[in-house]
């Protein structure tokens, strides 16, 4: 095969290839030129590609589970992100392999070593992933404090990830990053808390004995339509809902709440609204104000009867 057309066959498949692949199809004067002016690029040892894809997350991410160990497979951001679980670019490939056989890598591969062999799946490249699971514990230890929450809580909300899986990949891993947040929060979510707004209501303002007949997540239908309340006190008919910063803002979204407040109101149940920067700024001054409408709430009630 001639040069020109070995090189247009790698720019048509972006994927890598061995030294081996390359020898077999042109000569190795021919293919040290194209890497020497940018035509083929080196990935990772033994692994090349057109100069054309070397820099992508697909190009690299199989050259990393083909250069890797026997076992090896990818996991991570980037796996969640193949499987369409998240939709932005993964920062790099994440590689778990077997803890005996670490190698050197370059900066944009990260490697998790471990003795827990888990089930792979082999992506239409042959390139070996774990599951969402597997990938989402990797994902989260590898992840910046500030977005490890609303990644769990992302997932959680969508129904991609299986807690019971997570859990049992959790109980074969001896180390793992982050590993009491992430089964703090695994709690949340199986209480049905879906936010990281939520989680800082639930541990900071809604918490403690006052609260203890509180319903998470509770579902209410009045008069045909369905809402979701963040916490609900049946002895009181009250609701609290924590408002974030992006799902409550515009005037579309608050006709939407006070429309909903006054159905609500309509059956007797009466909705208590914290904001965003209330909860973390002043957690105490909203769990004074949820306090205080519970006793005065439950004095109407108990008038009332």
């Amino acid at each position: 095969m001639a040069l020109n057309d070995l090189i247009a066959m790698l720019e048509a498949r972006p994927t890598s290839f061995s030294r081996e692949y390359l020898t077999g199809r042109a000569s190795r004067g021919g293919i040290a030129s194209a890497i020497r002016r940018g035509a083929i690029a080196r990935v990772l040892p033994d692994r090349y590609a057109a100069g054309l894809h070397a820099r992508s997350w697909l190009v690299r991410s199989h050259a990393a589970a083909m250069w890797g160990p026997e076992r090896s497979a990818l996991t991570g951001a980037g796996v969640l992100c193949e499987a369409g679980v998240i939709t932005e670019e993964p920062p790099g490939v994440h590689l778990f392999v077997p803890r005996w056989r670490h190698r050197p890598s370059p900066p944009w591969l990260t490697i998790t070593s471990s003795l827990y062999v888990p089930a792979v799946y082999l992506r239409h490249d042959d390139a070996p992933m774990v599951d969402p699971e597997l990938a989402f514990i990797h994902a989260y230890g590898f992840a910046s404090e500030d977005r490890r929450a609303e990644l769990l809580y992302a997932l959680t909300r969508s129904g991609a990830l299986n807690l019971e899986r997570v859990r049992d990949h959790l109980a074969r891993l001896p180390r793992v990053r982050g590993r009491a947040s992430m089964m703090r929060r695994l709690g949340h979510a199986a209480d049905g808390i879906e936010s990281y707004l939520e989680e800082r209501g639930a541990e900071d303002v809604l918490t403690g004995a006052p609260f203890a007949g509180l319903v998470r997540q509770h579902r209410i239908t009045v008069t045909g339509e369905s809402f979701r309340l963040d916490a609900y006190d049946p002895a009181t008919r009250t609701a609290f809902e924590f408002d974030s910063k992006a799902h409550h803002q515009g005037v579309d979204k608050r006709r939407r709440d006070l429309r909903r407040d006054a159905l609500l109101s309509s059956v007797g149940i009466e909705t208590v609204r914290f904001d965003y920067v209330d909860v973390m700024s002043r957690p105490q001054w909203c769990r004074d104000i949820a306090i205080a409408t519970l006793v005065s709430r439950g004095a109407q009630t108990s008038v009332a009867s």
